[in-house]
């Protein structure tokens, strides 16, 4: 299992690495969940439109960008979940993750973010995960805790988000730590 090809999750979902085509799918899973979503991810505003999926979709960048399908042939974007190098010479890499309204609290999340970090951890170029979740994002700060991932603290004023900054919860997961109920 490795981190360009597709992933399935114990719960039957597909990660697929992200693809330009996939644009109109994504728009559609923002625009569906913008509500839900704008509080937490400053990208996520009224200015998000099919050009600015397009745009993230077709940016070269070192980030891992995967999107989460309900089955392997699938159009419809269930969400993403996706790592980013912050020590590539230690192997920190960071987690994000976000799901559309209508399966929040149905595990969509953690079994993407579980699946996603044990090939990445299979791989061996990532050590260690970290998760930065604004304070008040109990959902958030859930799929972090039942991925197995400690909190190691709160950084004042971390996150700018559209309501302004935000204390951020700091969550720290390895290897050895990924709850084993998740593994894929």
């Amino acid at each position: 299992m490795g981190l360009g090809e597709p992933l399935r999750t114990r719960g039957g979902e597909w990660l697929r690495p992200a693809e330009a085509s996939q644009a109109a799918a994504l728009y559609e899973a923002v625009d569906a969940s913008r509500d839900v979503l704008a509080p937490w991810l400053p990208w996520c505003t009224a200015r998000y439109t099919p050009a600015s999926a397009e745009d993230f979709l077709s940016e070269l960048t070192l980030e891992h960008r995967t999107l989460i399908f309900p089955s392997q042939d699938a159009k419809a974007v269930l969400g993403a979940v996706s790592l980013m190098p912050v020590d590539r010479y230690d192997g920190v890499w960071k987690l994000g993750y976000w799901v559309r309204a209508d399966v929040q609290r149905s595990g969509v999340a953690r079994r993407a973010a579980a699946t996603l970090c044990q090939a990445a951890f299979a791989s061996g170029t990532v050590q260690r995960v970290s998760i930065l979740v604004a304070v008040e994002n109990t959902p958030s700060r859930r799929v972090a805790e039942a991925l197995g991932a400690e909190m190691e603290g709160v950084l004042k004023s971390r996150l700018l988000l559209p309501s302004g900054r935000h204390d951020a919860a700091i969550y720290g997961l390895v290897p050895e730590a990924l709850a084993e109920d998740l593994r894929p």
